[in-house]
């Protein structure tokens, strides 16, 4: 593999080379579908000049906490040709993406599965961590009704865009984990390359049927070769408990009637997660998760930072045993502090979903150089943040 080269894909000109590597191993696309997503780019694989690997890169902002958006790269589709697997393409190609992304990207992040599968190891062992978890949720209804809600299509979903913000924000407007929510965002999402890929009908529930919108629930329904018996919530959002629960029994109802079952999934921190499980829900072992390593932890830190007045006097390093940087320089810095962790924590943090006191004071994390309120200063500049994330965002 001596004459192995890893880089960025050039546009427009291999596209066709790092399609026929992605359409070997997933649902095929064409070259058309491709350029509708200009921000799509790859991270490929080259022996002697011929295309053996390539990683999918969908280039996105990605909300951290409420105010605070990053700029991401999200691989998908991820492949190497079958006579070059387990050799270290995949890691190369992925070292490759650290490089030519670190301008204009903040954190390498991918939607996964299974954490005890091959594909989830290899990024790990690439310095990928998990930043959340989520649980699968399935119900079986019977003998359900909704009053007072109406169920339309994709035209209907469409039509509400400005009040399925407000009551997006309403629900979740102290979160972060998902692609940041305004006018036309469903337009794109419900348009995403995973519609070509995976052909879906949508079905959509809102209450009350009439009048200021409380809750939606964008769902589908695979059609074509990968048709199944399930109805997929791809999005939930209310503003209440109550208004939330009439549009999962809209939902259970439309499944009920075609004798399939409804799936959906939840993070720990979903407002929703009590209310479903109420309903009948069963609730199965986290299964899916988003991983991500920072590409550039200074101007990361930076964009998602709640408090720079805590730490204006701080340098602030950070050492792992896979990489050391400096974060922070306060404009008034004096000293400097060192936060110590494994990658994963460290990962978290940066991401605002460890609470940085708890960590220190449990032995998780440990800070070289740390004076008596340092602890507080670092929760303030990092607090915890609760995450979900919503299937109509994954590719």
């Amino acid at each position: 593999m001596d004459n192995l080269v890893c880089r960025e894909m050039l546009w427009p000109d291999e596209i066709e080379q790092m399609l026929s590597i992605r359409n070997a191993i997933f649902p095929p696309i064409c070259r058309e579908d491709w350029l509708r997503f200009p921000a799509n780019t790859a991270s490929m694989a080259f022996l002697h000049g011929i295309a053996i690997g390539a990683i999918p890169l969908d280039q996105r902002p990605f909300q951290v906490a409420p105010g605070k958006v990053i700029d991401t790269a999200f691989e998908h589709a991820v492949g190497t040709r079958a006579d070059f697997r387990s050799r270290g393409v995949g890691g190369a190609m992925i070292e490759a993406a650290l490089e030519f992304l670190c301008d204009r990207a903040e954190a390498l992040m991918v939607y996964r599965g299974g954490e005890r599968s091959p594909g989830y190891r290899f990024y790990e062992r690439s310095g990928h961590t998990d930043l959340i978890y989520m649980r699968p949720m399935t119900w079986r209804p019977k003998n359900v009704r909704a009053d007072g809600v109406a169920v339309g299509g994709l035209e209907e979903c469409l039509a509400l865009q400005p009040e399925l913000l407000r009551v997006f924000n309403a629900a979740f407007g102290d979160y972060g984990g998902f692609r940041p929510r305004g006018i036309g965002y469903w337009e794109m999402a419900l348009s995403d390359m995973i519609f070509t890929v995976i052909p879906q009908e949508v079905l959509f529930a809102r209450y009350p049927a009439e009048g200021e919108l409380q809750a939606y629930c964008i769902a589908t329904i695979r059609t074509g070769a990968r048709a199944s018996e399930q109805i997929s919530i791809m999005e939930l959002a209310a503003t209440s408990e109550d208004a939330v629960r009439e549009v999962l029994r809209a939902t259970g109802a439309e499944a009920a009637a075609r004798g399939w079952s409804v799936a959906a999934i939840c993070s720990v921190d979903s407002p929703w997660r009590v209310a479903m499980r109420e309903l009948g829900f069963e609730e199965g072992l986290r299964h899916t998760m988003i991983m991500g390593q920072p590409i550039a932890p200074a101007r990361l830190f930076a964009k998602v930072c709640a408090d720079q007045g805590a730490i204006t006097e701080l340098k602030i390093n950070v050492w792992s045993p896979g990489y050391e940087d400096t974060i922070w320089e306060g404009p008034e810095a004096k000293r400097e502090v060192t936060i110590e962790g494994k990658e994963l924590l460290l990962n978290r943090m940066l991401m605002r979903r460890l609470d940085v006191a708890t960590a220190v004071a449990g032995d998780l994390l440990t800070i070289a150089g740390e004076r008596a309120d340092d602890r507080e200063r670092l929760a303030a500049a990092l607090p915890y943040v609760p995450w979900e994330h919503h299937w109509i965002d994954w590719t």
